[in-house]
């Protein structure tokens, strides 16, 4: 096997006060200790020449100029801007050349973070292109700024003041539509009758003339118990839920007239059904022979008010009329057939 020899090569070493009191041989490297540099001679250059440049870490406290080892070339990132040393002095910031774009300060700026950003009020005319503005908008492009876009004819811009005036001064009488009144020098108002009013600067409806409002135009919380609204028009709730008219009712119309009535309760007691649903419930009778046909049969005591003369009478069930009440439900009132 072959022979293998290691051999440990050092360089020339010391501090970089060190180095700056020697003269390298040509093709020499030293090292400094303290710095962590490497340098080469070339045989007459004090201290020999840098092999590289370092970038430093970004400054995160103090300033660039107070970095140690800096030498011609390095770089380094300081308050969000990235500088090189160009100089022979670190510590002197001319010596430090700013690497960046550059700005105007007039439009474009770096702010107190060194962020770019736009001057106010920077952006004039100049900077605009002429499509800003939309065409047959509200605004024109000139060349010495943006401008109303007015007709010449109805409107224009004051050549003193800049501002835009009505042509003619006012509006005319003839251009006031219906509703509306002024005009010729008068302040535009709304045109009202008696029937409204203002309070400070609202209109108010102060009363509803004959024949203008219909229960459509009325809230349902305006109407009080016993009123609803249908439609168009406002009428009596019905009794019972609408289910049984124990009394009469009535149809009104668009004003509130009464055109016709109905004797519900009359009807109610003319019935003769023996169905359940019925208002009147009428039995089987057998007059002459009560509770045969299975009436219910009550046996009462007729008598004067002393009861010297006093007569039983069987009084045979005829059913009873039956009347909703809405909410508390169905109640009934019976109904006997007297003896004859």
């Amino acid at each position: 096997m072959p022979d293998i020899e290691i051999v440990k090569l050092k360089l020339r070493r010391g501090t970089d006060t060190q180095r700056q009191a020697i003269t390298l041989e040509q093709g020499e490297l030293g090292y400094t200790t303290d710095a962590k540099r490497v340098w080469v001679g070339d045989g007459f250059t004090i201290g020999g020449v840098n092999v590289g440049n370092v970038a430093h870490a970004p400054v995160t406290a103090g300033s660039r100029t107070d970095l140690d080892y800096v030498i011609n070339g390095d770089l380094v990132y300081d308050n969000n801007l990235l500088y090189q040393l160009s100089g022979t002095y670190a510590d002197n910031l001319s010596s430090w050349a700013f690497i960046g774009s550059q700005t105007d300060t007039s439009t474009i700026e770096y702010n107190a973070s060194n962020q770019l950003h736009i001057v106010d009020n920077g952006i004039g005319i100049a900077q605009l292109s002429s499509n800003v503005v939309r065409e047959n908008g509200g605004l024109l492009y000139t060349s010495s700024g943006l401008s109303a876009n007015v007709d010449g004819s109805t409107m224009t811009v004051n050549s003193n003041t800049g501002q835009l005036s009505v042509i003619g001064g006012t509006i005319s009488t003839s251009n006031v539509g219906n509703g509306l009144s002024g005009g010729g020098g008068d302040p535009l108002g709304v045109y009202t009758t008696d029937s409204f009013t203002y309070t400070g600067t609202k209109l108010e409806l102060r009363n509803a003339p004959a024949n203008t409002v219909d229960a459509g135009a009325i809230q349902n919380s305006a109407l009080g118990n016993g009123l609803e609204k249908s439609g168009s028009t406002i009428r009596l709730e019905n009794i019972g839920g609408a289910t049984i008219k124990p009394f009469n009712s009535a149809v009104y119309d668009s004003t509130g007239r009464v055109t016709s009535t109905t004797t519900a309760i009359e009807q109610n007691l003319s019935g003769a059904s023996t169905s359940g649903t019925s208002q009147l419930f009428f039995g089987s009778l057998d007059e002459s022979n009560p509770g045969a046909s299975g009436e219910t049969v009550v046996n009462v005591l007729s008598a004067n008010s002393d009861r010297s003369s006093a007569v039983t009478i069987s009084l045979s069930s005829a059913g009873f009329v039956q009347i909703a009440s809405g909410i508390l439900g169905d109640f009934a009132i019976p109904v006997f057939k007297i003896p004859t």
